[in-house]
């Protein structure tokens, strides 16, 4: 499966946010997702996902999420940084953008807009 990641117009919107804010309250991943993530050797207690159910807008039709833990994704470590960052979903790796366009709930998710809409 080939992955269509949307390249960000500016990359530095995703590297000030060392918070990990976007995903502190899971990320929805296709079936595929979970299948090539489940390949990968982590010391971390299963499960990891949750069926969410059949959805055509993914590309399996079938939609997951990640499990929380500790008030954060499961995949996150204790200083909110992704442990699969290199085979993160395809929703982690286009934030802030949803389908080519920044995601509607970006400025409820990411912490440098929060920061910024509070000057």
């Amino acid at each position: 499966m080939k992955k269509n990641i949307v390249k960000h117009p500016n990359p530095h919107n995703c590297r000030v946010c060392n918070k990990g804010a976007c995903c502190a309250e899971g990320v929805e991943v296709d079936l595929f997702e979970v299948a090539r993530i489940l390949k990968k050797p982590l010391d971390l207690k299963k499960p990891w996902f949750y069926f969410m159910g059949s959805d055509k807008e993914f590309p399996s039709g079938f939609k997951f999420s990640t499990i929380l833990r500790d008030k954060r994704c499961v995949f996150q470590d204790s200083r909110f940084r992704c442990r699969i960052y290199e085979i993160r979903p395809r929703f982690c790796a286009e934030f802030p953008f949803e389908n080519g366009e920044k995601a509607p709930y970006y400025h409820m998710l990411c912490h440098h807009m929060k920061k910024r809409r509070k000057k």
